[in-house]
């Protein structure tokens, strides 16, 4: 009996996994799919690469994808995983730092890749104006597409920062400085990174996961007693984080 396509379509992909029993010909395709894994996820995650070295790069990177095989053609939006991998891959356990490195990468590249905001800080400010007071601690906000939201016991921002072309100063890195709370979106066409203060984030990052105003609040409160909500909406309207009034 013939086989049925989805038979010879697993049977291609396992012969692609298996260099070692390969033919010649699918062994070519084999090493072109592993070297085009390889550079889109070195460009996605540069850093990471840097701190393991390529050879190690590049072995995490074969074992990454024989786990989380693509389901996309699209290259430039895989690879979302390989913090998780990496935190729980054996031969990296003494980065501890990694993961995060990479989630903070990955961020960059979704703010990257996001829809352009849209709306004004007036129209967000007069929508939020024309809310009935009983109801406001109810609404809910949309923010910048863009931003993303990280959190780590690690300094992950000066590691990258030390890792970027030119970067100025001697490259040291104390891994005892403690830890950070990040923002990152997209400005003028160029993602940024921003330290936010502990309840700032924990306030946006509630929002931003659909939290209403006062699970928000009280997320912020949290992290932070002396978080001041009128002070933290006209700062992140003012500057875009928060787009609209969710309707």
């Amino acid at each position: 009996m013939r086989p049925s396509l989805p038979e010879l379509q697993r049977r291609f992909a396992a012969a692609l996994q298996d260099s070692a029993g390969a033919d010649s010909r699918i062994g070519a395709y084999r090493n072109t799919v592993v070297a085009n894994y390889r550079n889109a996820l070195g460009a996605t995650y540069r850093v990471v690469r840097e701190l393991t070295g390529t050879p190690f790069f590049n072995t995490a990177v074969d074992a990454f994808v024989a786990s989380h095989p693509s389901t996309s053609g699209d290259l430039n939006a895989y690879g979302g995983e390989l913090a998780d991998f990496l935190a729980s891959y054996p031969y990296g356990r003494e980065l501890d730092y990694l993961a995060d490195v990479a989630r903070l990468e990955w961020a960059l590249d979704e703010a990257n890749r996001a829809a352009d905001a849209c709306g004004s800080p007036e129209a967000t400010l007069a929508a939020l104006a024309a809310i009935p007071g009983s109801d406001v601690a109810h609404q809910r906000f949309v923010l910048d597409p863009s931003c993303r939201f990280l959190q780590s016991p690690h300094p992950v921002l000066r590691i990258w920062q030390v890792h970027q072309p030119g970067a100025a100063g001697d490259g040291r890195v104390d891994l005892r400085a403690g830890g950070e709370q990040l923002m990152v979106r997209r400005e003028a066409a160029t993602p940024v990174i921003e330290r936010l203060p502990a309840g700032d984030h924990a306030f946006l990052s509630s929002l931003a996961a659909g939290a209403d105003l006062a699970a928000a609040l009280d997320a912020a409160l949290t992290a932070d007693a002396t978080f001041d909500l009128g002070t933290a909406l006209r700062t992140h309207i003012a500057s875009g984080v928060i787009m609209a009034v969710a309707h």
